[in-house]
């Protein structure tokens, strides 16, 4: 019964509750959540310019169930940032996606496409495909907040891995920085 399932006091109450990059799945709707951190960043030592990565965060998963076809998009509905513990210096970022994965700490992208952060080009919802008038917000990775948008992007399903990325320069030491972002997606 769905009461049941969406009841904590029944004995069949479902959760939900996936590790870290573990993809929640429903069908085509996708919801991600990534722990992040600065650690391993070395701005203190290698200056950190606009667009370096900072960290990758792993891929997005683009499987759909069998019959629905072959999917050849990728529409990113909503992005949350939440930082858990500051990093300690002036920092603001953005998230962005790129056909390759695992690329080095403190390089460039490799054809990455912003999708969450001040540069993002948020999309109308109305699917009109036309820009918003509304600029996303900086990432301030130096501020325990949450920051989220709905950017309503589209892009190929080739571009799944997901970076945190600098939006400002720095040469300082960042490393105490932790965060979360959540994306949820659907894969068409």
């Amino acid at each position: 019964m769905r009461s049941d399932i969406l009841n904590k006091n029944s004995n069949s109450y479902g959760q939900i509750s996936p590790d870290s990059g573990v993809t929640v799945d429903f069908g085509s709707k996708k919801i991600v959540t990534f722990a992040g951190t600065l650690e391993g960043t070395t701005a203190a030592s290698v200056t950190y310019t606009s667009n370096d990565i900072m960290q990758y965060l792993g891929a997005l998963d683009v499987t759909v169930p069998s019959g629905c076809g072959t999917p050849n998009s990728i529409l990113i509905e909503r992005a949350i940032f939440s930082v858990t513990t500051v990093c300690g210096q002036t920092l603001v970022g953005n998230f962005q996606l790129s056909a390759t994965g695992g690329s080095a700490e403190n390089g460039a992208v490799t054809a990455g496409t912003e999708i969450f952060g001040a540069d993002a080009s948020m999309v109308s919802s109305d699917g009109s495909g036309g820009t918003t008038t509304y600029t996303e917000a900086d990432l301030n990775f130096n501020s325990a907040a949450i920051t989220y948008a709905s950017p309503s992007i589209a892009v190929a399903t080739s571009l799944i891995h997901v970076y945190a990325c600098s939006h400002t320069g720095l040469a300082a030491d960042a490393t105490a920085g932790r965060y979360s972002l959540q994306l949820v997606y659907s894969v068409l």
